[in-house]
């Protein structure tokens, strides 16, 4: 009975411990520099995402490009900006972060 009442605890503690982990391959909404497809983002309906630039102290610059590589919006973010909405982003559009810091996006609801 002793045997069975540790091996339970045990066995508790692990699959609470276990429930708390957060999957490496996570998608998440905070960007930092890189080249991403709409595929890197969470969905939205629209195509318009909402984005924010996180960082205290460092600036970033977001450049969304068509399947062309025509610029269709260049956004400057200073360090905690406000919150700005994109164009729409189709599927085949390419989104360009360049900065040190990070870049929260989000889609929009309609």
């Amino acid at each position: 009975m002793k045997r069975f009442t540790i091996l339970f605890l045990i066995f508790l503690c692990l699959t609470f411990s276990v429930i708390r982990l957060i999957p490496a391959f996570a998608v998440g909404n905070i960007f930092t520099q890189g080249i991403y497809k709409l595929s890197d983002f969470n969905f939205s309906k629209t195509g318009i995402f909402t984005i924010q630039n996180i960082s205290n102290t460092e600036g970033m610059y977001l450049y969304i490009l068509d399947e062309n590589q025509v610029v269709m919006e260049s956004i400057r973010l200073r360090p905690s900006t406000q919150k700005l909405d994109t164009v729409p982003i189709k599927p085949n559009y390419i989104v360009l972060i360049i900065g040190k810091g990070e870049v929260y996006l989000n889609p929009k609801s309609s």
